[in-house]
């Protein structure tokens, strides 16, 4: 695959970012830094095969610089070996700056966070390679889609979204009782794929412009967008609730095919998205809602040959946090996602519900999880037991199992074959 895009706008981005925090640390006579290192290994086992399909070495530094009281400088790292065709993924969809460095083909390094913040009471600016979290369900993306979302492992990580870092710049600040959140971002990085033939790359013909699982994939070209994602969020609060109404534009971080000389492109259209969120604190339970609609969603077509068209999309989400006590907690949560139409290459609805259990043991050094993440549409869903034990303050050993179930053509079903137990050990320096 091949990726077409200016990055001036990324490396000025960058340049600036840079050069900002250089001189401000050379005019300042009192630097405070806070250095950091988490390094973890993950190996998994597949009970279908009886081989592993995952090994991986991680190393995460991170370096915080405060002076002034008002200014602050972070830096982010993450440094990574795999094993065993796990894959780390595929780099095509990273833009500019943003793309990892390789390290031959099984390691890489990548900047997560590069951001220089200045605050005064309640405003905050920041510039760099940051996040833009939105939502305020756990995982379900309704609201949250001004991030782009490393899918590489699909939905076996530990936190759901794993957002990729933009380059752009943010401000924050209180304007009327309102708590206002202004984002540009002039980085097209979209959503990160698992490379076909890696543990997990996805084989459901919604993904792959209605070509059947046992079809090859064709030779695709990545065509990042040049246009900048723009987000405006404004947040109130009303006696126990917190509400926000928000407005994103830019390239959608999930792409549609388009035929091409060599095969198909994959390119990002732009897209508007109006959305709603609202939770509510009260007592032992926190309730959660989200809702959105994008009036020109790209979508492929089921026609031949294969077409586009911008469609009618509606999103939608309630969760309920509920704190058992004794160490217990739940939550569950209901996602709607329906495109307007009937002849997608994707099901015009989907419905998913996460439900996710879990109790300390032993002042909290024992922490055993289960988490049932479904399709109700097209019945099909994935199992996660896991326990952890905190060893002591800097280490953490975990082991769990995903177990999945379905059709082939699934949305979790074609992850079938990757039925496994994984052990993950977790060093924090």
């Amino acid at each position: 695959m091949e990726c077409r895009m200016s990055t001036s706008l990324i490396q000025g981005a960058a340049c600036l970012s840079v050069s900002c925090v250089l001189a401000l640390c050379a005019c300042s006579d009192e630097i405070k830094f806070k250095p950091s290192l988490e390094a973890s290994y993950k190996f998994a086992h597949g009970l279908e095969t009886d081989q592993a399909n995952q090994s991986y070495l991680q190393l995460k530094p991170k370096v915080v610089a405060r002076w002034d009281r008002h200014w602050k400088a972070a830096l982010a790292v993450r440094a990574e070996v795999a094993f065993d065709n796990t894959g780390l993924g595929s780099l095509d969809t990273f833009d500019g700056l943003s793309k990892p460095l390789e390290l031959g083909g099984d390691g890489r390094i990548e900047i997560e966070e590069a951001t220089l913040s200045w605050r005064r009471r309640s405003t905050r600016v920041t510039l760099g390679k940051q996040t833009f979290a939105w939502g305020v369900l756990d995982g379900l993306q309704v609201t949250d889609r001004f991030d782009a979302v490393r899918r590489r492992e699909a939905v076996f990580t530990d936190q759901r979204p794993e957002r990729l870092s933009k380059w752009g710049a943010r401000a924050e600040f209180d304007f009327a009782g309102t708590r206002m959140d202004i984002a540009a971002a002039f980085d097209g990085t979209a959503d990160q794929l698992a490379v076909p033939g890696e543990t997990f790359s996805v084989s459901a013909s919604r993904f792959r412009a209605g070509l059947p699982a046992t079809a090859p994939t064709p030779e695709l070209i990545t065509e990042l967008s040049n246009d900048p994602t723009l987000g405006l969020r404004a947040t109130r609060r009303f006696g126990e609730s917190d509400a926000s109404l928000l407005v994103i534009h830019g390239p959608d971080t999930e792409p549609v095919f388009r035929p091409d000389e060599v095969g198909a492109a994959l390119t990002y259209d732009p897209r508007t998205l109006l959305g709603a969120t609202w939770q509510r604190s009260a007592g032992a339970r926190v309730w959660r809602v989200e809702t959105a609609v994008v009036f020109d969603q790209p979508v492929n077509l089921k026609t031949q040959p294969l077409e586009t068209d911008a469609r009618q999309r509606w999103l939608g989400g309630i969760g309920l946090d509920l704190d058992l006590r004794d160490g217990a907690f739940l939550n569950m949560q209901l996602g709607v996602d329906h495109v307007q139409g009937d002849d997608l290459v994707r099901p015009n609805t989907d419905v998913i519900s996460t439900v996710k259990l879990q109790k300390s043991f032993t002042n909290r050094t024992w922490l055993a999880s289960a988490e049932l993440l479904s399709s109700l549409s097209e019945g099909d869903g994935t199992f996660r037991p896991a326990l952890s034990w905190q060893v002591d303050d800097r280490h953490r050993l975990q082991a769990g199992a995903d177990l999945v179930w379905g059709d082939r053509d699934g949305l979790f079903g074609q992850f079938q074959d990757i039925n496994r137990v994984w052990f993950k050990t977790t060093w924090t320096l």
